[in-house]
């Protein structure tokens, strides 16, 4: 072999250790270098990837652009082309590239779980499943696909078929514990519990890493609350938050700081904004973990009304159009305005009125009113110990870093009250306080007041949520589900000893 090419295969093992090990800005800057003198496809493809993972998705489809032109039927490349399109939530884009890729590759695995994905996304459920089941027939051990459509299943509430496949995972790779940690979430155990067993045992016996251990700890956290042994419990639960924590090196002064940012920013802007727009808007906010997918739940059965779940795009719009810019103008109102529209269409096109659940929407109250001024907030309260202390037990996929330390959980819940208290000053018609205990305690005076505000008629379905089919794509899968019970309030009982810190916020 060519000494020259032996190099370059053996740079491109170390560079793709580099990626595995999230040193990002390294292999860009090597891959850069090579690409200068050799343009070789796998390095296009490490670029790219390197790029997503910082979560510059624009450049990363600079990359795969420039790489289609070298080569345009490359069928990686517009794999990652598609993925990086997704990351930005251009999903016909997204969808185009993957189908370009199968017309070269009919049966290239990476692109069809790409585009089951899509569709997962979508709220496309049965495109989903038998893209996944396309991947399976011909390759039974596709792990990306079993754990994919097992999230799948899950946020269907097919609770049974999703376990299923998870103990198909482990008998896979037993090491792979977020299939543990998804168990746990479905199943109550006492201490014969073979599944308990088995992830005591590999707790003692297995060398693990520490993102394997977060979630093994997390899942034994919550068999030994079943069992109602609190200390060996929250010893679990502390475990899993240590390891987060140093994994993520998270700083409570930035969250701090963008608390006030978003204040200041706002008050600097002015009074512009649109006059209404073609649909009406519901948000659904709070701190996580306060009931908000049940509040949506409860609303989404609505015959007048579409839920569109927990939706990552409004923190999107004002990074693009307000957090650097110093004047807002209308135009930029306008464009704020069509990109959320254009997202929501994936999703829903009909008139109905639309809710969206993500709960740190709360820091855009204010900007969302300029570009979606018919919008109203429903703000979800609940026992801030309770709050804090579901945040402290469950892992969030979408990285709350802020909920690893009970301290930090003490100073974010203080900034989020204040940050309220500013909007609900400014804007006391457009937000509405739901307390959670009123709404379980008290259920069908609540709904009535609700939907009142919301101009909603009355309507029955609104008490059956738990009929309703949508897909629930947040940790609260399984609670949402069921009809209103009492067993969440004051659910840090036998903890008490342990949470003292959390009583400041009382």
């Amino acid at each position: 072999m060519d000494k020259s090419v032996s190099d370059l295969q053996k740079k491109f093992e170390e560079l793709k250790k580099k990626y595995f090990d999230n040193k990002n800005d390294e292999v860009i800057e090597e891959c850069n270098n090579i690409l200068k003198k050799n343009k070789i496809d796998v390095f296009y493809n490490l670029l790219c990837l390197a790029y997503n993972n910082k979560g510059n998705f624009l450049k990363a489809i600079d990359i795969m652009n420039e790489a289609l032109k070298q080569n345009p039927n490359n069928v990686d490349f517009l794999n990652n082309l598609g993925m990086s399109y997704a990351n930005i939530y251009k999903y016909k884009k997204a969808e185009e590239l993957y189908k370009r890729g199968l017309s070269i590759d009919k049966n290239n695995n990476q692109i069809l779980n790409n585009l089951a994905n899509l569709k997962k996304e979508l709220d496309k459920t049965d495109e989903a499943i038998d893209i996944y089941n396309k991947i399976l027939s011909k390759q039974p051990n596709a792990i990306a696909a079993i754990y994919n459509l097992a999230n799948l299943y899950n946020t269907m509430g097919e609770f049974e078929k999703s376990k299923k496949l998870f103990f198909d995972i482990l008998k896979l790779r037993s090491d792979l514990t977020d299939a543990d940690r998804m168990i746990s979430q479905m199943t109550k155990y006492d201490n014969k519990n073979p599944h308990f067993i088995s992830m005591k045992n590999k707790l003692s016996d297995m060398k693990l890493t520490d993102k394997s251990l977060v979630y093994l700890h997390f899942a034994l956290g919550k068999a030994y609350d079943d069992q109602k042994k609190y200390d060996k419990s929250f010893e679990n639960y502390k475990k899993a938050n240590d390891i987060s924590k140093k994994l993520s090196k998270y700083n409570f002064e930035i969250d701090r700081k963008k608390f006030i940012k978003i204040k200041d920013k706002y008050n600097s802007l002015g009074n512009i904004q649109l006059n209404k727009n073609s649909r009406n808007f519901l948000f659904i906010i709070g701190m996580p973990r306060s009931g908000t997918s049940l509040t949506e739940q409860i609303i989404s059965s609505h015959e007048d009304v579409f839920g569109g779940g927990e939706l990552p795009y409004i923190g999107r719009i004002y990074k693009n159009y307000f957090e650097f810019n110093e004047v807002i103008k209308t135009k930029d109102l306008l464009k704020s305005e069509k990109d959320y529209i254009e997202f929501i269409s994936n999703i829903d096109d009909t008139d109905k009125v639309f809710t969206d659940k993500a709960p740190l929407n709360f820091f855009y109250i204010g900007y969302i009113l300029k570009f979606l001024p018919n919008s109203k907030f429903i703000n979800i309260l609940r026992n801030p110990v309770d709050n804090c202390w579901s945040l402290y037990k469950n892992h969030f996929l979408s990285k709350i870093n802020f909920a690893n330390d009970l301290n930090d959980l003490v100073d974010y819940y203080k900034c989020y009250q204040d940050l309220m208290s500013h909007w609900r000053k400014l804007f006391p018609n457009h937000i509405y306080d739901l307390h959670y205990e009123n709404l379980v305690n008290n259920t069908k005076v609540e709904v009535e007041k609700l939907l009142k505000f919301c101009s909603l008629k009355w309507d029955d379905k609104c008490l059956n949520h738990q009929k309703n089919k949508r897909v629930i794509k947040t940790i609260s899968f399984n609670q949402a589900r069921k009809p209103i019970y009492k067993t969440s309030l004051k659910s840090f009982k036998g903890y008490e000893s342990h949470l003292s810190v959390l009583e400041k916020l009382n």
